[in-house]
């Protein structure tokens, strides 16, 4: 319920525009780490591999709120652990452009079916429609979209190769 509640307060300062950003420049490498090692032991428990990928040259200087961008990383890791069959792999990595930076999490689970893709971003929508999961209240993603558009990103969700999803984040450089 306190989760429910907070992520409910989130959204109404998010609609009174009231949230704030604190921009710093972000390490890329050590915030994709602390992400692999906040869900390791998760992935470990439910027997769910997971793989970083760091990429061998240097990002960019990236400046965003770094406690923003990693409660949208979270919420990606979350549902793909929440749909991710057990000895399948979840994957995280980042990809930088001229302009841009994009952050992926990738799992090989049930994917989305193509009838839900259109609504999986709106506030309380939820593709269990027999509501038989009271895990989740449909709100995540909608609040990984508000915080994406704070930071003048957008979010989005493809097929992942073999099945499941791969969800991402993508930010202006500058």
């Amino acid at each position: 319920m306190s989760k429910l509640v907070k992520d409910m307060l989130l959204l109404a300062s998010s609609d009174a525009k009231s949230w704030t950003l604190c921009k710093n420049i972000i390490d890329i490498d050590t915030l994709l780490i602390f992400l692999y090692e906040a869900y390791e032991p998760i992935c470990i428990s439910k027997k769910i591999r997971l793989r970083l990928e760091i990429s061998e040259s240097s990002y960019p200087k990236f400046c965003a709120d770094r406690e923003r961008l990693f409660q949208i990383l979270t919420i990606f890791m979350d549902n793909a652990i929440h749909h991710s069959i057990n000895n399948k792999q979840i994957e995280i990595k980042t990809t930088a452009a001229a302009k841009h930076i994009t952050f992926f999490v990738t799992d090989h689970g049930r994917g989305i079916p193509e009838d839900d893709k259109l609504y999986i971003f709106n506030r309380f929508y939820c593709a269990d429609k027999s509501r038989t999961d009271k895990s989740n209240f449909g709100l995540g993603l909608s609040i990984a979209d508000e915080l994406a558009k704070m930071m003048n990103g957008s979010v989005g969700c493809e097929d992942t190769d073999g099945g499941g999803a791969t969800f991402f984040v993508k930010l202006p450089l500058k």
